[in-house]
């Protein structure tokens, strides 16, 4: 497993529906995580690892005008896919922050966001987006979980499920390798007709792509 990958995120409009789907493919039962802070999208995890887990997102009500752009991407498509990933790395967010300035993104903000857990542990980190849009989505955002938990330890589940495979597919496959390395945080790629990705899971009832 990469250990820079944080979450993998597979995106749904209805977060029952979505968990329903994962269990029938994998045999393991999400867990339901809680609500964001905006109280726009919810949750629900599965641990892949000691920190590393697939979060199942989806809006916590119909559309509306106060959608943000996690909500709408969210209600797009059918059925739930990954729509984007979140890595860590070895330098401070700030830091993150300007070396993808450098490489042509936009000056991006550290933010922060939490959201409390069902048993209520409250869980606050810290997050930068750096956009490229010539990578749009096959580009991730970074977190720092700050004094928090990690949410991988709390997701776990009596049935075992691994991450086998995890890469991204872009047209500039090896151009956007060497921007996750400058930042310190290089990650897998392939060179695909658009932004795309491939999930491998080991699971109770085989191995399972998502």
């Amino acid at each position: 497993m990469n250990e820079f990958l944080d979450h993998v995120i597979w995106a749904c409009d209805d977060l029952e529906l979505g968990s329903r789907r994962f269990e029938a493919l994998t045999g393991v039962t999400p867990r339901y995580g809680g609500t964001h802070a905006s109280g726009l999208t919810h949750n629900a995890l599965v641990s892949l690892g000691p920190r590393c887990y697939l979060e199942i997102l989806a809006p916590t009500g119909p559309p509306s005008p106060k959608d943000d752009g996690w909500t709408r991407l969210a209600r797009t498509g059918g059925e739930p896919r990954i729509i984007t990933y979140c890595l860590r790395s070895c330098r401070a967010l700030s830091e993150l922050a300007q070396i993808a300035e450098g490489l042509g993104a936009p000056k991006a903000q550290v933010l922060n966001n939490g959201r409390v857990t069902p048993a209520g542990v409250n869980l606050k980190w810290q997050w930068v987006a750096p956009a490229f849009e010539r990578f749009g989505l096959a580009f991730p955002f970074f977190i720092d979980w700050l004094d928090s938990p990690h949410p991988a330890a709390m997701a776990q589940t009596s049935a075992d499920i691994e991450l086998e495979r995890f890469a991204v597919g872009h047209p500039h496959a090896d151009e956007l390798q060497r921007s996750l390395s400058q930042l310190g945080a290089p990650i897998g790629t392939y060179t695909a007709a658009g932004c795309e990705f491939r999930v491998q899971l080991d699971t109770p009832r085989g191995t399972v792509s998502l």
